[in-house]
């Protein structure tokens, strides 16, 4: 594996990192885009890497299958994953029920701190949005969705949230590249904060469920344009 960071890598003369460890790391190479999908991983250059023997490598590899953001292929090896169309689409519907559920939940469980949180990401979300610029404004979407998480109250509601968004950021900026799509976000997020500081958990649910359905239309409607 070439392409993860050094700062990656343990300091000389520190305790071998864990399986978990290794997980951890590998799994935020593939997240941040570090590992592309398609790209083949071997434990070889792993344990290399990070300076390790190959059985924590090997369980972490495990563990990444788990979590589906990577795949062993018969005469090719261990690849990060690559989203198929309807796999995109299911995954999509998927988030909508979610997310759903979880602006609901995190209506009712909010507070006044979190929500001044929330007010300040959206407003540096619109910002970003407003300069182009994607990578940070897709760190601040994600921000966003993690206050509305940690507000749920429910442990289970957000591993299945993460789960699934861990793999749909397997399809890195694209939905952010779709023209206009940035802007209606920022029109989204406003309704569904309006919606949370007013209390009203079934109009939050309502407005989270409609804003992952335009991001589903965008991704089919691009899909589509890009199959012609």
């Amino acid at each position: 594996m070439t392409s993860a960071k050094s700062n990656a890598l343990p300091k000389r003369g520190s305790q071998p990192l864990s399986a978990e460890q290794v997980c951890d790391r590998i799994r935020a190479a593939i997240l941040r885009g570090d590992l592309k999908p398609g790209e083949k991983l071997t434990e070889q250059d792993l344990a290399a890497e990070f300076e390790v023997s190959r059985t924590p490598v090997r369980e972490a590899i495990r563990q990444l299958e788990v979590e589906r953001l990577v795949a062993r292929t018969r005469f090719v090896g261990v690849t990060v994953r690559q989203l198929t169309p309807k796999e995109l689409i299911e995954l999509l519907d998927i988030r909508e029920v979610l997310e759903g559920l979880v602006a609901r939940l995190a209506t009712q469980h909010m507070d006044a701190v979190h929500l001044q949180r929330l007010k300040k990401t959206q407003q540096l979300l619109a910002a970003s949005a407003k300069k182009g610029d994607v990578p940070e404004y897709l760190d601040h979407a994600l921000a966003f969705r993690r206050l509305l998480i940690e507000c749920c109250q429910s442990e289970t509601l957000a591993e299945n949230v993460l789960s699934i968004e861990n793999r749909l950021r397997l399809m890195g900026s694209r939905t952010a590249a779709i023209p206009g799509r940035m802007e209606a976000s920022i029109e989204e997020h406003e309704k569904l904060l309006q919606a949370i500081s007013r209390g009203d958990a079934a109009a939050a649910e309502q407005m989270n469920r409609e804003r992952i359905r335009h991001i589903r239309a965008a991704v089919a409607n691009s899909l589509s344009y890009s199959i012609l």
